[in-house]
């Protein structure tokens, strides 16, 4: 693994653990075993470095999401391992980076925003598309819209969401939310694939 890569990882697993505040360059560069000069010779400023973060972290997760489309039986088999895979990653990150990036950094949150590399679109409308190929959802909606209003309701999870700070888990948010509404832009086909996949176990 290359130096740029480890320190990437590195801070990652730092800034998901503690938050992004309290992972200073200093303790980075303590932990690695390496000297703050070296990491500020691969990175200008922590907000570069924070960049750089969610950018590697967000492609490794679309390739993950690829892989795991390619290998499964049907769109919605691999809907269910997405899905469980967001709530397994979202149990690991500590709310404070997300606090942290807004009230810290709210410029490169506005930056990855606006390119839209917070949140993968392009995902999301693979899987529809896909389901439509498979007549597992309905043909008679707009893409675009379904798409869109996915996301809406993923906002719902976010940790300063009112549900999220009224103690309810994502896994039974998934079930209350996510799954009706999947049901209800499915076929007959669809809705019979997804009660086999049964509830989300929390």
């Amino acid at each position: 693994m290359e130096l740029q890569e480890r320190i990437i990882t590195e801070a990652g697993a730092l800034f998901a653990k503690y938050g992004i505040r309290s992972i200073t360059m200093d303790a980075l560069a303590e932990d690695m075993g390496i000297s703050k000069r070296t990491i500020y010779e691969t990175f200008k400023d922590k907000d570069a470095l924070l960049y750089e973060v969610i950018t590697y972290f967000r492609i490794q997760q679309h390739k993950q999401a690829i892989e795991i489309i390619e290998n499964s039986e049907n769109i919605v088999v691999a809907l269910f391992k997405l899905l469980n895979e967001m709530i397994s990653m979202m149990k690991q990150v500590n709310p404070l980076f997300f606090q942290d990036i807004k009230k810290y950094h709210s410029h490169i949150f506005k930056q990855l925003q606006d390119k839209g590399d917070l949140r993968d679109h392009t995902m999301t409308r693979k899987i529809l598309s896909a389901g439509l190929k498979q007549e597992i959802f309905r043909s008679d909606f707009n893409i675009e819209i379904v798409n869109l209003t996915l996301h809406e309701l993923f906002n719902l999870f976010s940790p300063d969401s009112k549900f999220t700070l009224e103690g309810y888990h994502r896994g039974e948010l998934f079930n209350n939310i996510i799954i009706p509404y999947l049901i209800g832009i499915s076929t007959d086909k669809g809705r019979g694939l997804i009660e086999e996949q049964g509830p989300f176990r929390y």
